[in-house]
């Protein structure tokens, strides 16, 4: 008895790597499914949210997702005979990285009313290129290079995106022409109202929010079809894509957006709506926070990491007037992951 526990103990007390036990980076997945298939039918299902972009974008929106998808799975075929088995062929991974970077890029016209102009999105010509740089970045440097260390410290199509745009910074990663006037507070529903009088599917600005849109991320056109999609994918693939992330994120961004407008003595159900669907949280909550690559693996560290990107997000929005904070917020927390994977781990039997 006591040579079994002392053998028992010592398997639990070894440490080894990935490197060393020849497994693959993450995602790691089980059972009947593989890599492949969840990239499958993750590439299906923003496939989906990508025709809508298109619908309510334009031709514009398309050629950016071909541009985006074409250019990373190139990037793909071309590293990966030098990287060899450091860095084997994905195309579906790529194929998703690069319509994420599509889809996680805003587009639209710039609105005005009262005479003042805000600040506008990226001319077309100058999106395309922007698109194909940070797809190449993404899959190149933060998918290929990044898996060498053994995991994906943060999230490629976001990391890319921050670091191409950031010397563009005020008119790429602030395109939401409201953005300074929100931050008061007392201006929420005059801005909602006039922002999305014109241009606009719907006169009333709330279904506008939430059914369909006309600037901003790609990904979120239609916050509906995003939670819709988000649930059949977490459904399909439970217990492999991470629920707890974007219901413990959304459920952040409410309730301190809730507090917020109650103590500004506002509308709360609008100050509430107006964060959860008028920036980049949707789509970011279901498609990028959940990347099983750079994702907490425990349940409560998952927890922790969804209310500090939720926290960090509302920061971003109100007081950095940066209405795509969440993209910010998720490469920090993502930096946190090696700490939070050690956070709600069941310590084994006899383990000093």
């Amino acid at each position: 008895m006591g040579k079994s526990r002392n053998k028992e103990t010592r398997v639990y007390r070894s440490s080894v790597t990935d490197r060393e036990l020849m497994v693959e980076p993450a995602p790691h997945v089980t059972g009947h499914v593989t890599k492949d298939m969840l990239m499958k039918y993750t590439f299906v299902a923003l496939c989906i949210l990508a025709a809508i972009a298109i619908l309510s974008f334009g031709i514009t929106a398309l050629i950016m997702e071909i541009i985006a998808v074409v250019v990373a799975v190139t990037s793909d075929y071309l590293l990966s005979p030098v990287m060899k088995k450091r860095g084997p062929i994905n195309k579906y991974s790529a194929a998703v990285s690069g319509l994420i970077v599509a889809l996680s890029f805003s587009s639209g016209m710039p609105y005005t009313f009262e005479g003042q102009q805000y600040v506008p999105t990226m001319d077309p010509k100058i999106q395309y290129v922007a698109v194909a740089v940070i797809s190449a970045v993404a899959v190149i440097l933060f998918k290929k290079i990044q898996g060498i260390l053994g995991r994906k410290y943060v999230n490629p199509a976001a990391a890319a995106k921050l670091l191409v745009l950031v010397p563009i910074w005020n008119t790429a990663l602030i395109p939401m022409d409201h953005a300074f006037d929100v931050a008061s507070g007392s201006t929420l529903q005059f801005v909602l109202t006039t922002c999305f009088s014109s241009n606009a599917h719907f006169e009333d600005p709330l279904l506008t929010l939430t059914i369909l849109k006309n600037h901003g991320w790609l990904g979120g056109a239609s916050s509906i079809a995003v939670i819709v999609v988000g649930i059949a994918l977490l459904i399909v693939f439970r217990g492999i894509i991470k629920w707890r992330v974007p219901l413990t994120f959304l459920a952040t961004i409410a309730i301190i957006s809730g507090s917020y407008g109650f103590v500004q003595g506002e509308d709360v159900l609008l100050r509430v709506v107006f964060h959860l669907f008028v920036g980049s949280v949707i789509f970011l909550a279901f498609f990028m926070a959940t990347d099983p690559a750079t994702a907490p693996l425990t349940g409560l560290g998952q927890i922790i990491f969804a209310i500090g990107l939720g926290a960090l997000t509302f920061i971003f929005q109100i007081w950095g007037h940066f209405l795509g904070g969440s993209i910010l917020a998720l490469v920090i927390m993502n930096l946190t992951v090696p700490l939070l994977d050690r956070v709600g781990i069941h310590k084994p039997f006899g383990r000093r």
